[in-house]
């Protein structure tokens, strides 16, 4: 697994609402599957986006807008 530094949403005008937007996603994933297992998965992954949205708010109230480090 690499990590990934730098301006991971570079050209994108609004991070935070694409994030929301996964997060709704998830959302609409974990009400469909029918694995528990999926669910969770998906609930985790709405509750992740949902964090990192709030962060790039914060961070870009501050002035900072790429201070999270990704690693995928």
């Amino acid at each position: 697994m690499s990590k990934v530094s730098g301006p991971p949403f570079e050209g994108i005008d609004d991070p935070p609402k694409h994030l929301r937007e996964f997060a709704a996603e998830c959302m609409e994933l974990a009400q469909t599957t029918p694995s528990p297992e999926k669910r969770m998965m998906y609930l985790n992954m709405a509750a992740l986006f949902h964090q990192m949205a709030g962060r790039r708010e914060t961070e870009a109230g501050r002035g900072y807008a790429y201070g999270i480090e990704c690693a995928f």
